[in-house]
């Protein structure tokens, strides 16, 4: 067993640090509390650190500010984000600076500790590749090693952001937890049964995944209003594909994401959002997903309605095809049995729950959600 992490908690509220350092006495092997990011820069000076737990927003100092003079000295420690109230401009910030985990407030003891275990194996990961890379002689065989794991590096750094991102804005729609796991593992096998290039799986894979990012800039009480949306709330709850877009755009590795992303709302027949495309001018990967998110929207239950039979959602998919689904997909669908479908849900939860078995022990609340688009 590994020791536990070194923390530096940083929060301007005593409460609050208190309380969250009481939740981490039996996980870090050390916690070191700040009120601030001008002391916190000061104890990183003469201490070393394996986790940050910042709160983004602090009187004077922004805590994105703290992650960006620890970046510039390349120091060897993870960042977990602390927020009541996120911004779109920040979280994208947070995601170019590699934040490894994002919390919003308030959150229970279960996603504290996913969210700063994550955090720890991740950095972990990058030492044990970092030991590896010094002791690399300068022979050119060794050296295209170092650079193979470099970029495994880079790869599951990047992984581990974004899939705790999506964790945390699946876990805002409470009775959606999960959710963009599952439609990834659904997209991922439509794709193969249509012979998707395999050199573009992986983007497709963190598409599906990430699709609902844009809903960071949807307020709270429209996407969870426990009644119907209005016509005007419905058109903003719509911007979430542009958004979201927009988000992914912004970095490099994942423009071809974002256009997928962009147009996961689109419709066969041209009725769709944000830009009415029609047909094959819709993206490939795109009219795959569609398909994989509704059939997760339909056998999953929503706080508005109960899930219905697997049987239900392949006549609805049916009914749809040729107006919301391409017709060559929608038959691609139709060749996988659904035993493969749920055995395909089955993993994604697992996936989803792996390091966090001590989620049953701590209650959420009853929190209730809307159907913004899914």
């Amino acid at each position: 067993m590994h020791p536990g992490p070194r923390v530096l908690l940083v929060d301007d509220e005593d409460a609050v640090r208190s309380a969250i350092a009481g939740l981490l006495n039996d996980y870090a092997c050390e916690i070191v509390q700040c009120g601030s990011v001008q002391s916190a820069v000061s104890c990183l000076a003469g201490h070393d650190f394996d986790v940050v737990i910042c709160d983004m927003y602090m009187p004077g100092v922004h805590g994105l500010e703290l992650i960006k003079k620890i970046r510039a000295q390349q120091r060897d420690v993870a960042f977990v984000v602390m927020t009541g109230r996120p911004e779109l401009p920040d979280v994208i910030t947070a995601l170019r600076l590699q934040a490894a985990g994002f919390l919003q407030k308030p959150f229970s003891r279960a996603e504290l500790l996913d969210a700063l275990d994550t955090a720890y194996r991740a950095l972990r990961n990058q030492r044990r590749i970092a030991t590896r890379l010094n002791l690399m002689s300068t022979e050119v065989e060794e050296k295209s090693l170092r650079l193979r794991e470099a970029l495994a590096k880079l790869e599951v750094t990047e992984r581990s952001s974004l899939e705790a991102l999506v964790a945390a804005l699946d876990a805002r729609e409470h009775e959606t937890c999960a959710h963009s796991f599952r439609v990834r593992a659904y997209t991922a096998c439509l794709a193969e049964a249509v012979k998707y290039p395999v050199e573009l799986m992986s983007e497709l894979e963190s598409a599906a995944l990430l699709h609902d990012v844009g809903k960071i800039s949807v307020p709270d009480s429209i996407l969870l209003k426990p009644g119907s949306l209005t016509a005007e709330e419905f058109e903003q709850c719509k911007l979430h594909a542009v958004s979201g877009a927009r988000i992914l755009g912004s970095i490099n590795s994942l423009r071809g994401v974002a256009k997928i992303v962009r147009h996961h709302h689109e419709r066969w027949d041209g009725s769709g959002y944000p830009d009415q495309l029609e047909g094959e001018n819709i993206p490939l990967g795109a009219r795959l997903f569609t398909i994989a998110d509704t059939l997760d929207a339909l056998i999953s239950d929503r706080c508005y309605r109960p899930a219905t039979s697997f049987a239900n959602a392949r006549k609805e998919i049916i009914r749809c095809s040729g107006t919301q689904y391409d017709p060559a997909a929608v038959e691609a669908f139709l060749r996988i049995p659904e035993e493969q479908w749920l055995k395909l849900r089955v993993a994604a939860e697992e996936e989803f729950t792996i390091g966090a078995s001590v989620r049953d022990h701590f209650g959420e609340g009853d929190r209730q959600v809307q159907h913004c688009p899914a």
